[in-house]
């Protein structure tokens, strides 16, 4: 059992100085870039902004591409969408009665106002019936006749009241009477001219207006909705959906999500605190947008190129490999001590370079050490 127990740590041991030896000591064919683990930052925000009513995550959480972060509440755009939404439904029905036109029950009313203003007219273009003339003339003549009668007794009244055989309550009475009937002749006077000549002109220009003032009503009906008002009524509703389409893109950003598979670094607002619109409320890393920044001797500068398939180390796995390509290398050199002056100075200028690492177990995290291996 000893035996076995210490054979296991010796295996072991071996293992792991094979595995430091292969991670510290490259191969001869090998080229090792010691370098860093980076990635990509992404500040969210709200471009709205509004306050905080829940946060979903913490510092530290792997979040899915779409996962909640944060919601905002914003009930002044409900509001607005609800006035948006009541408008539209106004427009739409304006749009609707200018597409049916008027109604049957509009046009039959405005067809008999045109035929009782027409029938005015004609009435008054006609003037008075004799009949009726010929009444006014009688009820005149019947007037001057009590009027005569009226001026005898008013005038006897006035003989008996100087022979003191009558009283002047009875004189007074005569004289009101015969007022009365004067007033009642210049009355009927007037009247019977008025009938003799009928309507006046301004009067018949007058009915003849509105009637043409009907008739152009009557026949708008008939015609219908222009299609100017039909097309102004449609603009005004494609005018609402679009604010309503721009209202819900701006209640949209009342949650606050994940865009990508990411990492949260930072989460700065809590429930109840007031996001400002375009400031960062969570600073997450892109999980899928890990690299390793190295640096290459410019002698060496012949041995890398972009898209190169490379292999990288950490470590935290020593005996592992992992697959990387190379997406960038710097344009302008670094970490220059000094101006070049001669050949063997020439390895102190590096360059920058970004190596892109696939890690789907996720076990790169920014600021590890790790190496970047070439081909020689």
């Amino acid at each position: 059992m000893k035996t076995f127990i210490a054979l296991t740590l010796i295996a072991a041991l071996g293992g792991t100085s094979a595995g430091l030896w292969f991670h510290f000591f490259p191969r001869s064919h090998e080229l090792r870039l010691p370098g860093t683990v980076e990635s990509q930052e992404v500040r969210l925000s709200s471009r709205v902004g509004g306050r905080v009513s829940k946060v979903y995550v913490d510092d530290g959480a792997v979040l899915e591409a779409g996962a909640k972060i944060i919601d905002l509440e914003m009930p002044e755009l409900d509001a607005q969408r609800a006035q948006l939404v009541a408008q539209k439904n106004a427009a739409e029905a304006n749009v609707a009665k200018l597409v049916e036109g008027p109604r049957k029950q509009e046009i039959a009313a405005a067809k008999a106002a045109v035929d009782a203003s027409k029938a005015r007219l004609d009435l008054m273009n006609a003037g008075f019936r004799p009949e009726e003339t010929e009444q006014v003339a009688g009820d005149l003549a019947a007037a001057r006749a009590d009027l005569a009668n009226a001026r005898v007794d008013m005038d006897r009244e006035r003989n008996l009241l100087n022979q003191k055989a009558t009283s002047q309550q009875n004189f007074d009475a005569a004289v009101a009477k015969y007022g009365r009937l004067s007033g009642q002749v210049s009355a009927l006077d007037a009247k019977h001219r008025m009938y003799s000549k009928g309507y006046r002109d301004q009067e018949k220009a007058e009915a003849e207006a509105e009637l043409a003032r009907l008739q152009a009503n009557l026949d708008l009906l008939y015609a219908g909705t222009r299609d100017e008002d039909k097309d102004e009524a449609r603009a005004q509703v494609a005018q609402l959906d679009g604010k309503l389409a721009e209202l819900d893109v701006m209640r949209a950003e009342r949650t606050v999500f994940a865009p990508e598979k990411c990492v949260v670094q930072t989460v700065s607002v809590r429930p109840g605190d007031i996001a400002a619109p375009n400031r960062p409320v969570a600073l997450v890393l892109r999980a899928d947008d890990l690299w390793v920044k190295a640096y290459i001797s410019e002698i060496q500068m012949g041995l890398i190129k972009v898209g190169q398939k490379v292999e990288v180390t950490m470590d935290t796995f020593p005996n592992k490999r992992f697959s990387g390509e190379v997406i960038y290398i710097a344009p302008q050199s670094e970490f220059t001590p000094r101006n070049v002056q001669t050949v063997d100075e020439r390895r102190h200028q590096v360059f920058g370079v970004k190596v892109r690492v696939a890690d789907p177990q996720g076990v790169f995290k920014a600021g590890m050490a790790a190496d970047v291996w070439l081909k020689k």
